[in-house]
């Protein structure tokens, strides 16, 4: 080639059509968490990591309940997010796991690791991080000899826990955000610890009451896989993603053992409070878990645990 682009030149983000902008966010920021730099109303929001303007955007402007390009059409084949190692491929492969998302594949490209999933629009989008360069595998005479090997789910997962990408604090920061000593932030971890069990078992109690009534109007929901499916993308199941992203709120917030707690225990029981106060009137979570505290004592039963987890954090 005679003038070969800059080497500098890289691709500085991806603008995607959706169908329903709520629920794909809840996809890039409630279980990847790319954080929301800008949103236009209803019709688009700009995400990105590092404070960075946009790294993904996503627009209704031509898509609003749109449906995803049939097989055999030409488009996006995936979009693909590069992590800067494997522990922090693993946290994100943890993350799919808590929300329920399944993988198209995974697989080890000798040169990368790469996840392979469905955002809920069924765009491709792959998880990867790159091994460094030394590593790469090259064939005899230098080229790259990229390769598609299994790749081990199990010890991904094992990995450990991300080390933080933000610049390195000062010593000020190693004081939690909440103020507190070494011993107070301890007792707040497992506080979180012990209100994050007590949620995602109402999480299941819930799930397993909305699937029923699910069920019961639309027939079998089938294997698992096809359940994780309509958790993501059905409306029927939309209002169950305010808790799960509490969830990952608190997930994220726990973070490596001895480490500092970033956030505020009290505003956080605040939100959870607030979002399980159920109500006869009006939409969304709070009249479907006024129903569904009617209907199963099991969901009861868990929103008392909950309740008295919550009990804890405020002593």
């Amino acid at each position: 080639m005679d003038n070969p682009i800059d080497p500098r030149v890289d691709i500085g983000h991806v603008h995607l059509k959706v169908a329903d902008l709520e629920r794909a966010l809840a996809f890039y920021h409630g279980v990847l968490g790319f954080a929301v730099t800008q949103r236009m109303g209803d019709t688009a929001a700009f995400l990105s990591a590092g404070g960075y303007h946009h790294h993904i955007a996503l627009n209704t402007w031509e898509s609003a309940g749109g449906h995803a390009p049939p097989p055999g059409s030409t488009g996006l084949y995936h979009l693909a997010i590069r992590y800067p190692d494997r522990a922090v491929l693993a946290d994100a492969l943890r993350r799919l796991d808590r929300a329920g998302v399944p993988l198209d594949g995974a697989a080890d490209h000798g040169v990368s690791e790469a996840l392979y999933l469905r955002d809920p629009d069924g765009n491709g989008v792959e998880l990867y991080w790159d091994r460094p360069r030394a590593d790469w595998p090259r064939a005899s005479d230098g080229s790259l000899n990229m390769v598609t090997e299994r790749l081990n789910l199990a010890r991904l997962r094992a990995e450990g826990a991300a080390p933080s990408s933000e610049p390195a604090p000062d010593a000020s920061a190693d004081t939690p955000a909440t103020g507190a000593s070494s011993s107070e932030n301890g007792d707040l971890r497992g506080k979180l610890i012990e209100l994050r069990g007590k949620l995602l078992h109402l999480h299941k109690v819930l799930l397993d009451d909305a699937r029923a009534a699910y069920e019961m109007d639309r027939g079998s929901v089938g294997s698992v896989g096809n359940l994780l499916q309509l958790v993501i993308n059905d409306p029927w199941f939309a209002w169950l993603h305010a808790l799960s992203g509490l969830i990952v709120r608190i997930d994220e917030a726990v973070g490596r053992e001895g480490g500092p707690i970033r956030v505020d225990g009290t505003a956080l029981t605040d939100q959870v409070e607030q979002l399980l106060t159920a109500s006869e009137e009006g939409e969304g979570f709070p009249r479907r878990y006024f129903e569904a505290l009617q209907r199963q004592p099991v969901v009861v039963l868990a929103h008392a645990d909950v309740r008295r987890a919550l009990k804890a954090m405020r002593s």
